[in-house]
C-alpha cells in the first residue's frame, strides 16, 4: 500500500507539531507543581501570621520575644521562597508560550514553503532555556524550603530546652 505525497507530508507535519505539544504537557506539569508549592508557602505564611497574632493578643505567652524574632526570620525566608516560585512560574508560562509559538511556526513554515526553517527551532530552544531557568530557580527554592524546615525544628528544640530548664 502506497501513501500519497500529501498525506505523508501532512503526517510529517503533524508529527513535528506534536513534539512541542509534549513539551507543553511537561511544562504544564511543572506549573502545577509550582502552584502547589506556592500554595504551601501561602498556607505557611498564614499559619505564621496566626502565631504572630496570638503573641500580639497574649494567647501565646511562652517566650514571646524569641518567637517574634524567629517569626521575622521565617517571614523573610517565606517571602524569598514565594518570589522565587513566582519568577519560576513566569518562566514556565513563557515556556508554554514559546512551545505553542513553535508549533504554530512549524505549521506556518510548512504552509508557506519553508521560508523560516530556523524560526521553529529557535523558539523551541528559547522555551527549553526558560524551562531550564525555571528548574534552577525551583532547585534553589527547594534548598530554602529544607533550610527553613531545619531552622524551625532547631527553634522548637531550643524552646523545648528552655521549657525543660524551668
Amino acid at each position: 500500500m502506497t501513501a500519497t505525497p500529501g498525506i505523508t507530508a501532512a503526517l510529517g507535519l503533524l508529527t513535528v507539531m506534536i513534539t512541542p505539544a509534549i513539551l507543553i504537557v511537561a511544562a504544564a506539569s511543572l506549573i502545577t507543581c509550582s502552584l502547589m508549592r506556592l500554595a504551601r508557602v501561602v498556607d505557611r505564611v498564614r499559619a505564621l501570621s496566626q502565631i504572630a497574632e496570638n503573641i500580639r493578643v497574649g494567647i501565646c505567652t511562652d517566650h514571646p520575644a524569641e518567637r517574634r524574632a524567629e517569626l521575622r526570620v521565617e517571614f523573610l525566608v517565606y517571602q524569598r521562597r514565594g518570589k522565587l516560585i513566582l519568577v519560576a512560574l513566569g518562566l514556565q508560562y513563557g515556556t508554554v508560550g514559546f512551545f505553542v509559538a513553535t508549533s504554530v511556526t512549524v505549521a506556518l513554515d510548512y504552509m508557506l514553503g519553508n521560508p523560516w526553517p530556523f524560526l521553529p527551532v529557535s523558539l523551541c530552544i528559547l522555551g527549553i532555556l526558560l524551562l531550564l531557568g525555571s528548574s534552577i530557580l525551583l532547585m534553589y527554592e527547594n534548598r530554602l524550603a529544607f533550610q527553613a524546615m531545619k531552622r524551625e525544628i532547631q527553634f522548637v528544640y531550643r524552646l523545648e530546652g528552655k521549657l525543660c530548664d524551668k
